[in-house]
């Protein structure tokens, strides 16, 4: 399971809107399931939950993650495809997606009062020093390895994964991670120096 997946469907926004259909992707944030499994947990029927589950398969938030055969029945496994979804419009997802991202956080400090810069070169930079802080902190198999915990709520996966990263970083790694956080601290900081009212 990846950590963030960028959805570009405008359709797959829509289908969170159904609260069964928001539980049924926290369930499988947890751990995999049988359409029967997620039937028992939401008191619904088996059928009721396979017609969401075609839909949010179709929107690529949930996956089969394996199938296993019961006598003559075979039984499919789903899982949510990421830990959370980040949902964009438009066509160039890949440049685009990680722009609209950080605009999003940078207009949600704007709010918050810290009047940031939200030139698209200011944009450009804080993304790149992002996408550095995120391959010094990013290991798949730790992620895979805390969706897989039963005992562990997945509200907490985000935070527990990054804890564990830091704890896996020699001292070398984590000065160097310690210095993209400081530089990408001084980026904010200075385009909030001249944006900021006198």
């Amino acid at each position: 399971m990846k950590d963030r997946k960028i959805i570009k469907d405008a359709c797959a926004f829509q289908l969170l809107a159904d609260e069964t259909r928001m539980k049924m992707i926290y369930l499988l944030r947890a751990k995999e399931m049988t359409v029967s499994q997620i039937a028992g947990e939401l008191s619904l029927t088996p059928q009721t939950i396979y017609h969401h589950i075609k839909k949010l398969c179709k929107a690529g938030m949930v996956e089969v993650s394996r199938e296993e055969r019961i006598e003559h029945v075979v039984e499919s496994y789903y899982r949510a495809t990421a830990g959370y979804f980040h949902f964009v419009n438009g066509a160039c997802v890949d440049e685009c997606g990680g722009k609209e991202w950080i605009r999003e956080i940078l207009k949600g400090l704007d709010n918050l009062g810290f009047e940031v810069n939200t030139s698209e070169k200011e944009i450009s930079s804080i993304l790149k020093l992002g996408e550095d802080l995120k391959l010094r902190r990013e290991d798949s198999d730790i992620v895979e390895r805390i969706y897989d915990m039963d005992d562990i709520d997945p509200s907490v996966g985000l935070d527990l994964a990054e804890f564990a990263m830091m704890m896996k970083m020699n001292d070398r790694e984590f000065t160097k991670y310690l210095d993209i956080q400081r530089t990408l601290r001084e980026r904010l900081l200075s385009g909030r120096a001249k944006t900021s009212k006198p």
